[in-house]
């Protein structure tokens, strides 16, 4: 019978708190909110980025179709298409 690799992982909660919150990568979320919008139709279209900052204990940000954004977003599901802008 094989072996099986052995080795133990360990979390540390604190340093996985400290990188979920940051700056660096709540910079990156919000790029990729950006990236997303950009994609979808823009800010001339209505879609907008927002940095949740009250998100804790996370880095958050979303994007909302505002004003002719909702109805292009409802008909043609722009924000789901554009997921893939996000990715690197």
């Amino acid at each position: 019978m094989a072996k099986k690799n052995q080795f133990k992982l360990k979390f540390n909660p604190k340093q996985l708190e400290d990188l979920r919150q940051d700056r660096r990568v709540r910079a990156d979320v919000v790029k990729r909110a950006e990236r997303i919008a950009e994609a979808a139709g823009g800010e001339e279209m209505g879609y907008k980025v927002t940095d949740l900052v009250l998100e804790d204990p996370r880095s958050a940000a979303s994007v909302m179709a505002t004003g002719e954004a909702h109805f292009h977003n409802r008909k043609h599901a722009a924000l789901i298409r554009s997921l893939g802008a996000g990715r690197d």
